[in-house]
């Protein structure tokens, strides 16, 4: 097949393709080891060389990638980005077109297949009614719809996918394609090594915590368990790293460690530092629907885990309730983590590969494009 993808450029605070991060990079690749000729075009938010760029896959396909920088003024870099979109897929008639991202990008990518009539995949990797764009009043309306009425959806979560089911009335082919992890990279490593690379304690009891280690996703309970009337953790100590908002301190405490914001390659070495990872997460319309990333790379790793009984994550591991801390209870999180700086006990889930997703989208795209969907 020739897939066309609609994304932007920027997400979860990396950039898909310096970084080559995560399902928008990892996704379009793995269908092109494949042997699928895959055309990404993303919108940059933030100020970039713009260029053309290919990566040719083991099986025989490629990704070639186009970025437009949407620019201070916005409105003539959108126009741009719009009119790239139409120029390539008028020119590239491609199978079908996978749009993803947030809200604009659905819109987007279901008025564009419309027009030259193609089938299209939606991509919900999150709850998208949480992000900006949403509120935008034309936009909440023609999001629901192109969801409604896309060829396919795939949903991060089982939760999303009954929610668009139940509240969209969404009644056609929808998937769950939840993240994964490149096991090459996320791997049990020595803990001794890694700690002298990012100069952690050799003999500290380290729990720790990586990625959006804000407020409102539920990291304050990590710092009321290290530091305040609750704390009750002994000489372990927290690690931390990653984004903040600006609503965001990390208490400074001897039992506190801020590494700061790490490089990608960075991550799978601090998670291999813990003895414990601190999978947080806070109910709410963005968290009862996402799957946390950092989850299965902490699997991968090996590690044992403490989870917030949240969302996906409290289905998915509903056979071992030992393992959760229960959202905005902090004395539950202390007492969790202290039992697992004990027992070490690992979350008894299999971690699937970005292959594995690409194979759950590729069997849905096959089907959109066959027409034997219903």
């Amino acid at each position: 097949m020739h897939i066309v993808v609609i994304c932007k450029r920027q997400y979860t605070n990396k950039d898909v393709i310096d970084d080559r991060y995560g399902r928008l990079w990892e996704i379009p690749a793995a269908l092109a080891r494949r042997g699928h000729s895959v055309t990404a075009i993303c919108l940059s938010y933030q100020a970039r060389t713009l260029h053309e760029e290919s990566f040719s896959a083991p099986g025989g396909g490629r990704v070639r990638w186009h970025s437009v920088n949407l620019g201070r003024l916005r409105v003539p870099g959108f126009l741009r980005y719009l009119w790239l979109v139409r120029k390539t897929v008028l020119a590239e008639r491609p199978d079908v077109i996978w749009s993803a991202s947030d809200s604009i990008y659905a819109i987007l990518g279901e008025h564009t297949a419309r027009r030259i009539r193609r089938p299209v995949v939606t991509d919900l990797y999150d709850n998208f009614e949480y992000f900006a764009a949403y509120r935008v009043p034309f936009v909440r309306r023609r999001f629901r719809r192109a969801v409604r009425d896309s060829d396919g959806v795939t949903c991060v979560s089982h939760a999303l996918q009954q929610h668009v089911r139940g509240d969209y009335g969404r009644a056609g082919q929808t998937a769950v394609v939840t993240n994964a992890v490149d096991t090459s990279l996320f791997r049990p490593m020595d803990k001794a090594a890694c700690r002298r690379q990012l100069g952690l304690p050799a003999n500290a009891m380290l729990a720790g915590a990586a990625g959006d280690i804000s407020n409102y996703r539920g990291a304050d309970m990590l710092y009321q368990a290290f530091v305040g009337e609750q704390a009750k953790l002994g000489d372990a100590m927290l690690v931390v790293a990653g984004f903040r908002n600006d609503d965001t301190q990390v208490p400074a405490a001897d039992n506190i460690i801020d590494l700061g914001r790490l490089q990608p390659e960075q991550v799978p070495v601090f998670l291999n530092c813990l003895d414990v990872a601190i999978i947080y997460n806070r109910s709410s319309i963005f968290g009862d629907f996402c799957f946390p990333q950092k989850f299965f790379e902490a699997v991968a790793c090996e590690l044992p885990v403490v989870v917030a009984r949240v969302g996906e994550l409290g289905g998915l591991l509903q056979d071992q309730p030992e393992l959760f801390y229960e959202d905005g209870d902090t004395a539950s999180l202390v007492k969790t983590i202290k039992r697992q700086l004990h027992e070490r006990q690992r979350a008894t889930v299999a971690v699937p590969s970005w292959d594995d997703q690409a194979a759950l989208l590729e069997e849905l795209l096959e089907s959109v494009v066959d027409g034997t969907g219903s």
